[in-house]
């Protein structure tokens, strides 16, 4: 089935249908400045996206922003105003003139850099464009300059300045208003192509995600900063408890260690059982504290290491041979091994990290019930001197791995052991990392045992 349709033959005498010479290139030229004004919007979106990923203040985002698409779409005049809801005023942060704008703007001898708009002062702007979301698009500009001209001084530096109109959009994500995007033309609005008015939209688009991501980004840094400086304060607190306990338990372990030395006289076995308590729990006492100032020491950058040449295999077997004892207690084996690629001598502060050991194997012992404990000193092929403390003790889910080392922090294990501070594996790594080393832990998971190792640079 077919469709035909009659066309009525044109007049070959008739020029009405026929375009001159002068109204081809007035469409052409019309679509050339079209053209270009889409390629410069490309080429501008272009710039914008890249400046909203940066990480800057509103006010520099702002300027850059105005400074950015004022000249390339030949404004005369680009701003962009925050939203303080607190005291429902919007403060300009942002602003780019055209050159003839910013000699009007001299002229008139008032700030056009610094403005403020208020509720209450344009009750009629901010209804429709902060509490409704809605552009407004204003053939005249005293919205902007109600606050800064007189009202008689306005339509005279708006005709002066070739200002045709207003356009204000908000800035908004959402139900939340972040400002106001202002732009002031040499043009009425209504003559706008419709290519441009969705470049406009394009820009305040960008702007809004840009301002949002900007205005999370200074709230984090002010968070943060609120962190460190409440992190500093407990670190100086940490600091004056630990000193201030440290003088009292001294005293506690020197008298009990006289009372049960036999200095005082004699006593009942009940009540030297008792006084060894007091002496037990004063001494670990004690080392709570000494970790708590060596915590606040690293955090306040003052711990001092004494660097010298010393030999890993003697530390680790000496301590070793007096923590096999405690083991014992307990029905466990402890056992020193090495691989026998002497000598393992490293520069190191020899007490620092005679402690980091003693920490590990003693903990290898506090959560091992059965079985043994094997502390194997051995040589990477890069010179690294690696001690290894392994135990068949309850093990460690990946879980906890993440967060053994933190301080404070202790493993499922910890919180049914009432010893230590939950500084001590902070402390080894804090210490093993200032030494150019560092320290591990692997574990098939729990009830499996555990190995955590320690790797030193050798001399």
């Amino acid at each position: 089935m077919a469709f035909f349709s009659w066309k009525k033959k044109e007049d070959p005498t008739s020029t009405a249908s026929t375009p001159s010479p002068t109204d081809i290139n007035a469409l052409l030229y019309k679509r050339n400045v079209e053209l270009a004004t889409k390629n410069k919007a490309l080429s501008l979106l272009s710039t914008l996206y890249e400046t909203s990923i940066l990480a800057l203040k509103p006010e520099d985002l702002a300027r850059k922003i105005s400074d950015a698409v004022c000249p390339a779409l030949n404004y005369e005049l680009v701003s962009v105003f925050l939203y303080k809801e607190e005291d429902d005023e919007l403060v300009q942060i942002g602003t780019s003139f055209s050159e003839r704008f910013g000699d009007e703007v001299r002229l008139s001898g008032h700030n056009l850099h610094e403005l403020s708009i208020k509720q209450a002062s344009t009750k009629n702007f901010f209804e429709p464009v902060i509490k409704n979301h809605e552009p407004k698009f204003n053939e005249k500009f005293g919205y902007i300059l109600k606050n800064i001209f007189p009202e008689d001084e306005i339509q005279r530096f708006s005709d002066r300045a070739h200002l045709k109109s207003s356009l204000i959009y908000p800035l908004a994500l959402g139900d939340r208003v972040l400002g106001i995007f202002t732009i002031g033309m040499n043009r009425e609005y209504d003559m706008l192509p419709d290519y441009e008015r969705d470049i406009i939209k394009n820009i305040v688009n960008v702007t809004s995600l840009a301002i949002d991501k900007s205005l999370t980004y200074e709230a984090l840094n002010v968070a943060n900063e609120k962190l460190k400086s409440l992190d500093k304060l407990k670190t100086e607190f940490l600091s004056l408890a630990a000193h201030q306990l440290r003088s009292p338990l001294t005293a506690i372990r020197g008298y009990t260690s006289m009372l049960l030395d036999g200095s005082y006289g004699t006593f009942e076995e009940k009540q030297r059982e008792a006084i060894n308590r007091v002496f037990e729990s004063s001494t670990h006492l004690s080392k709570v504290v000494e970790d708590l100032l060596n915590v606040s020491k690293i955090e306040a950058g003052g711990m001092k290491y004494e660097m010298a040449p010393f030999d890993m295999e003697k530390a680790a077997n000496d301590l070793s041979t007096d923590l096999s004892i405690t083991a014992q207690k307990k029905g466990l084996t402890l056992t020193f091994t090495t691989d026998n690629k002497a000598p393992y001598t490293i520069n190191g502060d020899m007490e620092k990290l005679r402690q980091v050991m003693l920490n590990i194997i003693d903990n290898a012992i506090k959560y091992t019930e059965k079985g043994s404990i094997t502390v194997a000193l051995s040589k990477t092929a890069e010179n690294m001197i690696r001690l290894a403390v392994t135990d068949t003790g309850m093990g460690i889910s990946a879980e906890e791995k993440e967060k053994l080392f933190q301080k404070f922090s202790r493993g499922a294990g910890g919180k049914t052991n009432t010893g230590g501070s939950g500084l001590g594996l902070y402390l080894a790594k804090q210490i093993a990392e200032a030494h150019g080393g560092h320290i591990a832990i692997d574990s098939p998971g729990v009830g499996l045992g555990s190995t955590f190792s320690i790797e030193l640079k050798g001399v």
